[in-house]
């Protein structure tokens, strides 16, 4: 494989279309960091999108909802993604209290089917924009943890409240919530009021959809995977956003002139013939990330094993003779870059190896906390047991990255395991 040398520019968002897919990969120093794959077109989005839906049976045992989104197989709806559409819910109420047979109800897509699996739903609706996110059934208006200044927070809180007044969105008990996204961190308070405007409107929109509509019917889908792509990657910090492809160069300009204009400076096509992702062997990280067995600095290396039910991954020091502690500690940083990279989702069980000092299990416990501090989605990360075994869940937001990738992508790409 041809590498191409480029200068290292902080963040980058490399973004290209071919075999009829959006590929958006989000790039940090050189090095890729988040790889996310769709096809091309809107209509093929699920994640996000959401219905005026009928519930067509409640399953008790299972704790679960079944859900007719007018889609080729009904939806499932957890207890705990129903919760939402009862005021005084607790983590105990049962599905039964939450919806029953033939009930109207309005879900959002946030995982997609996967194979004879339909797609999972949730009641806790979210409509993201650039800078914020409005939350219908809750209240509060939060900040992205990754905006650590008190200053800035509390700057971003009392405009974002100024504005969710003036709104008046209601939700399920009083005005909807907003999260301010890491995005808005820096940006002037006209800008954040738009966006929270344009957010708002749309909202408003899905609602009156709803009122002229039966179920089942699809209300909203989400943005494409070009505007997407710029929406969620785009950081304050990014220097650059390279396009390959004039139909997607021209579809990011639109939608920055409209949305985020201070960002169209950022984007620049790529250089005729060349392919986007030699830069920085994005292919060949691609490739690896695909193979069950990666290694480690040290001469150890990590096994990542998936099943339907969950994923292992075990951490072998091989003939190294380095301390437990400082294998398992390079462990950490590798596991916390592939996870997201193969999106990675549900139950994840990490075997490190065997350490004497009871300290040095907090030391990893601590390490993986950190490492996955600013994932763009929810983990929760448990202690490790007697055993050396943390385990830890990650929501799934999207197909694994083998399961994403479209057919034969590899078929005309040399030395991607070289």
């Amino acid at each position: 494989m041809r590498v191409i040398e480029e200068k290292r520019m902080g963040h980058e968002v490399l973004m290209s279309v071919e075999y009829g897919h959006v590929f958006v990969a989000n790039v940090n120093e050189g090095k890729l960091i988040d790889l996310r794959i769709e096809p091309v077109g809107s209509d093929n989005q699920d994640v996000g999108k959401i219905y005026l839906a009928k519930v067509a049976r409640v399953v008790p045992r299972l704790q679960a909802a079944f859900v007719n989104i007018g889609e080729d197989s009904d939806g499932f709806l957890g207890a705990r993604e129903a919760r939402t559409l009862l005021v005084n819910a607790n983590r105990d109420t049962p599905i039964e209290d939450c919806v029953h047979d033939g009930d109207t109800v309005l879900v959002q897509i946030n995982r997609p089917a996967d194979g004879d699996k339909g797609p999972q739903l949730t009641a806790d609706i979210s409509l993201p924009g650039r800078y914020a996110v409005l939350t219908p059934c809750r209240t509060k208006v939060s900040v992205s943890r990754s905006i650590e200044d008190d200053k800035e927070r509390q700057r971003l809180i009392d405009l974002a409240e100024t504005v969710r007044d003036r709104l008046g969105i209601e939700g399920m008990d009083g005005l909807a919530g907003w999260v301010l996204r890491t995005a808005a961190e820096g940006v002037d308070n006209e800008l954040l009021e738009k966006d929270m405007e344009m957010i708002a409107g749309i909202w408003t929109d899905i609602l009156d959809k709803g009122d002229d509509n039966d179920p089942p019917c699809l209300l909203h889908q989400d943005l494409g995977g070009v505007e997407r792509g710029l929406r969620d990657f785009i950081r304050p910090d990014t220097a650059s956003v390279i396009i390959q492809g004039e139909a997607a160069f021209r579809m990011a300009r639109s939608y920055c002139q409209k949305v985020m204009p201070q960002a169209e400076a950022l984007i620049t096509q790529s250089e005729s013939g060349e392919i986007l992702f030699d830069r920085y062997d994005i292919n060949g990280t691609i490739g690896k990330a695909l193979s069950p067995r990666v290694d480690l600095p040290s001469g150890g290396w990590i096994t990542i094993e998936t099943t339907e039910a969950m994923t292992t991954i075990d951490v072998n020091s091989g003939s190294h003779s380095d301390p437990a502690l400082a294998i398992n500690l390079e462990a950490v940083t590798e596991i916390a870059s592939q996870i997201p990279l193969r999106a990675i989702g549900g139950l994840i069980a990490i075997d490190f190896i065997d350490m004497q000092d009871e300290a040095d299990g907090k030391k990893i416990e601590d390490s993986l906390l950190a490492a996955f501090e600013n994932d763009r989605v929810p983990v929760r990360i448990g202690q490790m047991s007697n055993f050396g075994v943390i385990e830890m869940t990650r929501k799934r937001d999207r197909l694994s990255l083998l399961r994403s990738l479209p057919a034969g992508y590899f078929d005309n790409t040399e030395g991607e395991d070289d």
